[in-house]
């Protein structure tokens, strides 16, 4: 008998489910200590002695999550036609915005509704926005802007995975309380939120069939019984179509008319699409009530801080002496350096190692502040790794800065200074906290991140680094090499640096082998114009086919860069970067 108890009693408890998280009614219905046994009991369908087996006690505790879901799914249950209106006007405005379209205008209108659909949910259900979650929607707003601005397809998609990553932040902190939440807890809160809202896909077909089922929508019922059927018949009107049309030529003939007209295989990627937005925004919703994510934080910080100060204050003592040597060779230029080393070449070495200590430093202070009990003298170890680690970046910024000045700039030497200058003002953050242990960390270090890669995206670094190469170039002394990296490795922002250069497309045509200029023409008009030379006639100079016109070449850039979908510019894909390369090409718009 006690072991049929101690069996009973192992199945699902408040704890399992978390019954504390549940909304209102849902914790009534599920709280009492012989709620979870009684359901236990009835559902066994074995003797109340009789010991679980652990695939009874299994499927006890998945029928009793399922339950606690779908209770906390609720209220989009009640509401099943605002969110599923509100998910298909968000998966609509996908569709139009981003078909085929990933850097148009349309984006940050993309955006906009995003924004709004996130708020409108909210207030549905009940949820205020929070003030913190306003600098989210503008960032994001500010990203869907910038996006349209640049021709930098590699940016353009960061863009779209920092767009996701904001959506979930702003999730998370609407529907929990995350002031106690550290930057490890945010990613592994996102990545429970994304994992579990793809289990949810089911749940818009339940709550279909839940709102169908009523007797007020028997309407809708028929309609939608309907709709199903002409699914399923579809698979097999395409196979009765392929052996109709292979028996009758004549009936192929007005297959592929029609096949031609509506366009298949774009209806089934418009649809996809359309699918996509609809279940990708009614999961999230879902997913946000379900909280899969545990609001609490363990308190870590059982380390001892003897161990710390052996460990840290050793790495000190050595930091010490790099950072005093730094000061005196490099920021001084005092001191004796080794035979055969000048200052510039001592300065130019050894930027790699620095930013990585840099970053290694960042990661030991924070797993000392996690793990090890407080103590004064670690925390004062800290703050001087904190400064020694100031000074490593100030000497890894020197000598890129002398990198820069003798091989000039590249996307990899900007992005570094620019990531270099974001871990200056996220280390101030972190020696904050190692005195203030309530500071927000992550807080502010999403808006550091935030405002710095949308710094990033708005100053177009391909147009900074096309503007830098061709300052220290000399047309008359252009090399193949010079043409690779300006035509081929970047982007069409760097339009302007390049047209300022005058090229003409002979010039081009010899740098750069895979452009062919426009061949010359011939017929009457050019027989009219060699005649009237022949008689002395003035002309207007005009190249008959643009080899010596400076930037006709252009337009083979403007299509190098803009790829088949931004070739026609319209009203929905236009982008302002490829406005202007497009305005650049002589007798352009």
């Amino acid at each position: 008998m006690g072991n049929a108890e101690e069996s009973v009693r192992v199945g699902v408890t408040e704890k399992d489910i978390e019954l504390a998280d549940l909304p209102g009614d849902a914790v009534k219905q599920g709280s009492g200590d012989a709620q979870p046994e009684a359901v236990s009991r009835e559902s066994s369908g074995v003797a109340v002695d009789a010991p679980l087996s652990e695939s009874e006690r299994y499927d006890l505790e998945q029928r009793e999550k399922k339950r606690v879901r779908d209770e906390r799914l609720q209220p989009m249950k009640r509401n099943f036609p605002y969110f599923a209106g509100l998910s298909l006007f968000f998966a609509l405005a996908y569709t139009f915005c981003l078909y085929k379209n990933p850097g148009g205008i349309t984006y940050p209108l993309f955006v906009a509704v995003a924004c709004l659909c996130g708020v409108l949910a909210c207030r549905k259900l009940g949820r205020p926005v929070k003030r913190g979650s306003w600098f989210l929607l503008a960032a994001a707003m500010a990203l869907g802007i910038g996006t349209c601005r640049t021709a930098e397809w590699f940016l353009i998609a960061v863009n779209g995975l920092a767009l996701v990553l904001l959506g979930c932040v702003f999730a998370l902190h609407q529907f929990y309380d995350d002031d106690a939440w550290n930057l490890g807890k945010y990613f592994s809160a996102i990545f429970q939120y994304l994992l579990h809202a793809v289990g949810l896909l089911a749940v818009p077909f339940q709550h279909l069939e839940n709102w169908l089922g009523k007797q007020e929508n028997g309407r809708m019922r028929r309609a939608a019984v309907f709709g199903a059927g002409i699914l399923i018949a579809a698979p097999v009107l395409a196979l009765l179509v392929v052996l109709l049309g292979q028996a009758d030529v004549v009936f192929w003939g007005f297959v592929r008319k029609a096949l031609s007209l509506l366009k298949p295989l774009t209806l089934l990627h418009i649809g996809f699409m359309v699918a996509f937005g609809f279940f990708a925004m009614y999961c999230l919703i879902g997913c946000s009530l379900t909280r899969p994510v545990k609001e609490e934080t363990a308190d870590r910080r059982k380390g001892e801080p003897l161990m710390a100060i052996a460990f840290m204050g050793s790495i000190a003592l050595v930091y010490m002496a790099f950072c005093a040597i730094q000061i005196f060779y490099l920021f001084l230029g005092k001191g004796r350096l080794p035979e055969g080393y000048t200052y510039s070449s001592y300065a130019r070495q050894g930027f790699f190692q620095l930013l990585f200590v840099a970053c290694l430093n960042l990661v030991m202070v924070l797993a000392c502040l996690k793990f090890i009990r407080p103590s004064r003298i670690v925390n004062a170890i800290l703050t001087l790794i904190c400064g020694c680690t100031y000074i490593m970046l100030a000497s890894a910024v020197l000598r890129m800065l002398l990198y820069v000045r003798a091989y000039h700039l590249t996307y990899l030497r900007l992005t570094t200074l620019w990531f270099m200058a974001m871990l200056a003002v996220l280390l101030f953050g972190v020696t904050v906290i190692v005195w203030r242990p309530k500071f927000h960390l992550f807080r502010f270090g999403l808006a550091v991140v935030t405002i710095f890669y949308i710094g990033l995206v708005w100053a177009k670094p391909g147009e900074i680094l096309g503007w830098d190469y061709v300052r220290y170039l000399n047309r008359a002394h252009l090399t193949q090499e010079d043409a690779r990296y300006l035509f081929h490795e970047l982007s069409a922002d760097a339009a302007p640096a390049i047209a300022a250069m005058q090229l003409t497309g002979d010039e081009v045509e010899k740098l750069d082998w895979r452009y062919h200029g426009p061949q010359a023409e011939t017929g009457p008009a050019v027989a009219e114009t060699a005649e009237a030379e022949a008689n002395g006639a003035e002309t207007d100079g005009a190249d008959t086919n643009g080899a010596e016109v400076p930037n006709a070449w252009m337009e083979w850039y403007y299509n190098l860069h803009a790829g088949a979908n931004y070739r026609e510019m319209g009203l929905r894909n236009y982008n302002f970067a490829l406005a202007k390369v497009r305005a650049l090409i002589p007798g352009g718009d």
